[in-house]
């Protein structure tokens, strides 16, 4: 199936023409969701002059949950346009996590309030599922909506829950009504050591040594001798997988695993929340 279409220098310009299936056979739009141009152009004002890259349509996800609260299946049909992805790939990824919601063509948007209530085997045996029934009977469902949610990595403080972006430590009813009350449905940064700090304390020397004097094969097989290896089951050597990296000709990328998604495991969040830069 071919394409008949015009180039054109405007790349935000809606593409025309007319797709082919047959001789003598067209039809003056593609199979599929058809791109509407009111959600293409707020996804565009909200993307401004942001980087189109497949790398950040996570973050472009984002920027669209927070300006709508939700996900329509418009707006993401806009953003598989505006990024040149498809819509498989597009919403293959809002429908993978938790804190997306996807709403399809008929269906009624989540109210403009989500509470996510931890359910982490820590959260339950804290009382998380009796938390969840006092919201559900102690708050508006038509104004907020409270769900279960993966674990949070805050078992220290189970139960836990969020609140738009806002955790909430040790939660009961009353603390949620004083949350909403106040508004405070946003992120609490807590302190941590910034950059320029970090390397006035003298960190980064390491890095900057090997880049200056280091030989990757020694710091290869300084991993190997050392005997450092996965915890994921397996043990495989560290030293092998830096290989079979350094081995890729394409583009290589670096993944800090910080999720803490298994019971229990929370005890890296302060450090990753405070000293960043240790882990890097």
């Amino acid at each position: 199936m071919a394409l008949d279409n015009h180039d054109t220098s405007d790349a935000n310009a809606p593409r025309k023409g007319v797709w082919k299936s047959g001789k003598g056979k067209g039809r003056s739009q593609t199979k599929g969701r058809q791109l509407q141009e009111d959600a293409w152009d707020e996804v565009r004002a909200l993307l401004a002059d942001k980087p189109r890259r497949a790398d950040l349509l996570i973050e472009h996800l984002h920027l669209i949950q927070d300006k709508f609260g939700h996900l329509s299946a418009a707006h993401l049909r806009a953003l598989a346009e505006e990024m040149r992805m498809s819509m498989a790939e597009v919403y293959e990824v809002a429908t993978f996590y938790a804190h997306f919601d996807v709403v399809k063509e008929g269906e009624t948007p989540p109210p403009a309030l989500t509470i996510r209530i931890c359910d982490s085997l820590s959260c339950e045996l804290a009382g998380a599922q009796a938390l969840k029934t006092a919201l559900e009977d102690g708050l508006d469902a038509s104004e907020v909506r409270v769900v279960r949610a993966p674990c949070m990595g805050r078992c220290d403080t189970a139960p836990a829950l969020e609140i738009g972006h806002n955790f909430v430590d040790h939660a009961t009813l009353e603390k949620v009504k004083q949350v909403i009350a106040a508004g405070d449905t946003h992120v609490h940064m807590p302190d941590y050591e910034a950059f320029d700090a970090y390397v006035a304390g003298g960190g980064y020397e390491a890095l900057k040594k090997l880049r200056r004097d280091g030989d990757w094969e020694d710091v290869q097989q300084n991993l190997l001798d050392a005997g450092l290896r996965g915890l994921g089951g397996a043990g495989f050597p560290s030293g092998k997988k830096w290989g079979f990296v350094r081995d890729n000709a394409g583009p290589r990328y670096m993944a800090v695993n910080g999720d803490e998604g298994e019971p229990g495991t929370f005890k890296d969040r302060w450090y990753l929340e405070r000293v960043p830069h240790l882990f890097l």
